[in-house]
């Protein structure tokens, strides 16, 4: 799964983690509140399959693992970030799966 220390370089921070995600899931970006449902439901979707780091506002702190249960459906923390490769394993993986069916998201997630 990767280091247990990362490095600051190759972390992607949470919101730009759930357009990468958001674009090649599904190619367009919604408009309005729907993009803010989708912007949850793809982050709950990131965290069920990779670990959050968080990164203080400092950059000399090195970022921590954040210990959270995606089944607690919320993330409080701000300054989220997911390691680089492990998003892009968790991308390859979910479009793979999704070549098969029209949204990798179970009924009502979208």
């Amino acid at each position: 799964m990767g280091p247990t220390e990362p490095s600051v370089h190759g972390l992607v921070a949470l919101s730009l983690a759930i357009l990468v995600v958001r674009e090649e899931l599904y190619g367009a970006q919604p408009s309005g509140t729907q993009e803010q449902a989708d912007a949850k439901a793809l982050a709950a979707l990131i965290a069920s399959g990779i670990r959050f780091w968080e990164c203080a506002e400092d950059p000399a702190v090195p970022p921590r693992l954040v210990r959270h249960d995606p089944r607690e459906g919320t993330l409080a923390i701000r300054r989220l970030a997911v390691q680089a490769d492990e998003l892009a394993a968790m991308v390859a993986k979910l479009t793979q799966g999704a070549a098969g069916n029209s949204s990798p998201l179970g009924p009502g997630e979208r």
